[in-house]
């Protein structure tokens, strides 16, 4: 596992890496794709990181885990390779938990550079240090794990204590790690762990000292320079014409410079593991790189071939990461005589390409200069899906709309031209430098013919490139089995993390459009310099807003309190004495709660999450025709909305207050018959203070508490496939897709219209029927929501109007705003009037929308 826990960058990389550097490779995969694995820990994922060592996997402390109510361990703190995982297995399964293992060939390319010629011997004691200089390797991300020495042990007896250091240079300015072991020892060649990332190609300095003024030796060298990359030192001095005996082994970071476990390794762990009963799969990589995504694929897909029973898991970068590591990047021009292109392979779960997204620098495209994007089943070209072209654009990033039907698992492949024009030439269209790879299953064209590399694009995403949430993406588009992230928010400068709350809207948006379900880590440990401990109304913030955001599983960072990891950990769950810190309690209680809202969550789907308050970075206010709203509407809370596979309402309201404990009051202005709360004891529905005649209710929420609340299945739609008319209508999104039942599909009106003008949609459910709720739902991306409207029912004679808005906000992608009035109207025909709108991202000016609803909730 590759931690290190420099928490501004790489928060966990050295417990995992340098607790026994788990780091190792072998060479390329490939196969073909298998099905995701759907996660199932019941009655809900609770985890926990940094567990018992190999010292402490014993029946009481893996009972102890269970006793806290968490249902997986992460195996970490040491416990790699068959004989030690069996054992922490053994341990899980007696316990009622499962396990997600780890195995050193899965970390790192493991291998040795020596200098093995011993004709001579030098002593070492308290008066005279023996050294050497080495130089690295030139391979990237490469970590020196462990030097073996060749030394008599017959003078190292007991209570002596050789320390070997690795510096800088000679000069010793930079002490960069050290390791000692004390007498007695087994045999002549002791090996000293270090486990420090190093720079490639680059000198450093190893000394060994002695805390005895005794001579222990002979340590072995040679007399002549056989080494080329260093040489001896003895007392601090140079010896040119001298090397000492050693092995020097090297981790490099897996992913790096081509390293990917091999395919007979993944067969062999897999085999050695899958009939375990305690088994809940294997840990692939701790927050990886972009351009690492497409070697964990190959790696999780064999692993699927290998063993179809148990997931991969990966745990992705935080927004507040220095580096997502894309890779190079470069780009290339297109022009009449040279189109650009890029082969892939659609994944399990898309079936229609709405929009491919490429990054072109928009400033050398003019609005004279049109290019096409294709869509053809091959680089063959022998059957056109669909077609697009535009000329210029406002942003880098543009869209070509396509709304083609495809299949998933399947290759396709897009060519960009130019029609002629302006200079001739756009560019730079984006791509990845020669040895970086971004698409598994593909590759780029230029002119025709394949090129190293593979261009920039995004299927049904209007992103930024190269940032986090294109790092989200990368990995959510790779068909995971689930999404899994890490964001620690409670830094020593106090309040919470900025990003905090983007940082979750990022990834429950990207899992929700993959389908998949995400977990996140829950701080509770605290980090000198860097983090402090979590408080219980803190720790209960972090799981209970998750969980309003739709999570569906936590793991606890730390459950032990590390040591010797390089930062120092401080107030973990278990103290690091092993004892229990009041915070032990703390979780336990919370995760009972979890326990029995559990079943209930894992069968949500989230459809929104609102504040209210003072709105966080990145979040969506509460809409005021949503159906329950606080009477309070300063109050800090976070409301999360789901439905159950009938269309059952669920709303989970969380107290963003991690200090205060308080009373809301809430109105429901449908006034539905009943609402219900999910009981935290019994998990079961339990009886609120709702009144339905007033529709009205009220609960105390403790500092971070979360509340779900159950509302009665929401009023049929009564515009479901009503006949629509519209104004203008764009053929590839067309009028039939507002009234489908489908809010991710889009309808556009005409475009290529560049000044605001007016538009109209007018919905015909047939027969007459009461209502009082019109919902427009935004289209997939936040664009084309009318700015200036009226929605207006028909008498018989003419159009009422009933609501109207002057600048109305642009919602976020897909968001669904309801409209109501304060009785029902009855008639077959609505019309949304629009005299303002706003131009989109290619500067046209459309009404475009994913849905029209229309409910009586009266």
């Amino acid at each position: 596992m590759r931690k290190a826990l420099s928490f501004s960058v790489r928060k966990r990389i050295s417990i995992w890496c340098a607790a026994l550097a788990v780091c190792v490779l072998a060479t390329g995969i490939g196969g073909p794709p298998a099905h995701a694995v759907t996660p199932n820990v019941d009655p809900f994922p609770i985890g926990i990181f940094w567990s018992p060592d190999a010292a402490n996997t014993t029946s009481a402390k893996y009972r102890e885990i269970k006793d806290m109510n968490a249902t997986y361990v992460l195996l970490s703190n040491g416990i790699y390779g068959y004989e030690l995982t069996d054992a922490a297995l053994t341990q899980c399964a007696a316990a009622g938990l499962k396990c997600v293992i780890q195995d050193n060939r899965l970390g790192s390319h493991k291998f040795y550079e020596e200098q093995t010629l011993g004709n001579d011997g030098k002593f070492v004691s308290s008066t005279q240090s023996l050294g050497q200089t080495l130089t690295t390797p030139a391979h990237p991300d490469t970590a020196l794990d462990t030097v073996q020495l060749h030394i008599d042990k017959t003078q190292w007896t007991a209570g002596k204590t050789l320390t070997l250091s690795l510096y800088d240079s000679p000069g010793k300015t930079n002490l960069i790690g050290s390791a000692s072991i004390t007498g007695p020892v087994s045999d002549d060649y002791p090996v000293f762990g270090l486990y420090k990332w190093l720079s490639p190609n680059t000198s450093y300095y190893m000394e060994l000292t002695s805390n005895d003024s005794a001579n222990i030796g002979l340590v072995a060298g040679s007399i002549t320079d056989v080494y080329s990359g260093g040489m001896a030192y003895q007392g601090g001095s140079p010896i040119s014409t001298y090397d000492f005996w050693f092995k020097l082994h090297y981790g490099q970071k897996m992913y790096s410079g081509g390293s990917e476990p091999s395919a007979a390794e993944i067969q062999e762990i897999a085999d050695h593991y899958k009939t375990n009963s305690a088994l809940l799969g294997y840990n692939l990589m701790d927050e990886p790189s972009a351009e690492a995504m497409t070697g964990l694929q190959r790696t999780a897909e064999l692993f699927r071939q290998a063993d179809p029973s148990h997931l991969t898991y990966v745990n992705l970068l935080p927004t507040y990461a220095g580096n997502l590591g894309f890779g190079g990047r470069t780009g290339v021009f297109v022009s009449p005589a040279q189109s650009v292109g890029q082969s892939f392979k659609t994944n399990s779960k898309t079936t229609e390409i709405t929009t491919i997204q490429l990054n072109i620098d928009k400033s050398q495209w003019g609005a004279n200069e049109p290019l096409t994007l294709k869509l053809w089943n091959s680089p063959a070209k022998t059957a056109l899906i669909a077609q697009q072209t535009l000329s210029g654009a406002s942003t880098d990033y543009p869209q070509f709309t396509l709304n083609a039907p495809v299949s998933p698992h399947t290759t396709y492949y897009w060519e960009l031209t130019h029609g002629g024009g302006g200079d001739d030439s756009v560019g730079w269209v984006v791509k990845s430098a020669s040895g970086t790879e971004w698409e598994k299953d593909g590759t780029a064209y230029v002119a025709g013919s394949p090129a190293d590399g593979d261009f920039w694009f995004t299927l049904n995403q209007n992103l930024t490139a190269f940032s986090y949430e294109d790092y989200v993406y990368r990995w959510a588009s790779k068909d995971p089995d689930f999404m899994m992230y890490d964001h620690y928010p409670f830094s020593l400068s106090g309040g919470i993390s900025a990003d905090y709350y983007s940082n979750m809207e990022i990834i429950r948006r990207q899992s929700l459009a993959a389908s998949i379900d995400f977990w996140t880590y829950i701080q509770s440990v605290g980090i000198t310099g860097a983090l402090r401990a979590p408080t219980e109304g803190e720790m209960r913030y972090q799981v209970y807003t998750s969980l309003a955001y739709g999570a569906k599983g936590i793991n606890y960072f730390t459950y032990e309190t590390p040591s010797g990891q390089g930062e120092s950990f401080h107030d973990g769950i278990l103290l690091p004495d092993g004892s229990k810190n009041a915070s032990y309690t703390h979780v336990q209680n919370m995760n009972a709660e979890v326990l029995k809202l559990g079943p209930k969550l894992l069968s949500l789907t989230s459809r929104a999450v609102y504040h209210t308050g003072t709105l966080p970075a990145g979040t969506t206010a509460l809409p005021s025709g949503f159906v329950l709203q606080p009477s309070n509407p300063s109050d800090p809370l976070v409301i999360g909305y789901s439905t159950d596979a009938d269309g059952r309402r669920y709303v989970m309201v969380t107290n963003r207050d991690t200090v205060n404990s308080r009373t809301v009051s809430f109105t429901l202005s449908s006034k539905p018959g009943t609402v219900t709360e999910i009981s935290k004891t019994t998990g079961g529905e339990a009886a609120t203070n709702y009144n339905p005649a007033t529709g009205t209710m009220s609960s105390a929420f403790a500092p971070g508490e979360g509340r779900l609340y159950a509302l009665p299945i929401a009023p049929s739609n009564l515009a479901l496939h009503a006949a629509v008319t519209v104004s203008s209508e764009y053929s590839g999104w067309p009028k039939s897709r507002l009234t489908d039942g489908n809010r991710m599909t889009n309808f556009s009106t005409q475009t290529g219209i560049t000044s605001d003008h007016a538009e109209w949609i007018e919905i015909d459910m047939g027969l007459p029927v009461a209502f009082n709720k019109v919902v427009l739902v935004g289209r997939t991306e936040p664009y084309g929501y009318p700015k200036d409207f009226k929605i207006q029912v028909w008498d018989g004679v003419n159009w009422q109007d009933r609501v109207t808005r002057t600048n109305e906000a642009q919602p976020v992608s897909g968001a669904a705003l309801a409209y109501t009035w304060g009785y029902a109207d009855t008639t077959n025909k609505i019309r949304i009037s629009a005299s303002g709108l706003r131009p989109d991202n290619n500067g046209h000016y459309v009404l475009q929308l994913g849905e029209i609803e229309v409910y009586n909730e009266l």
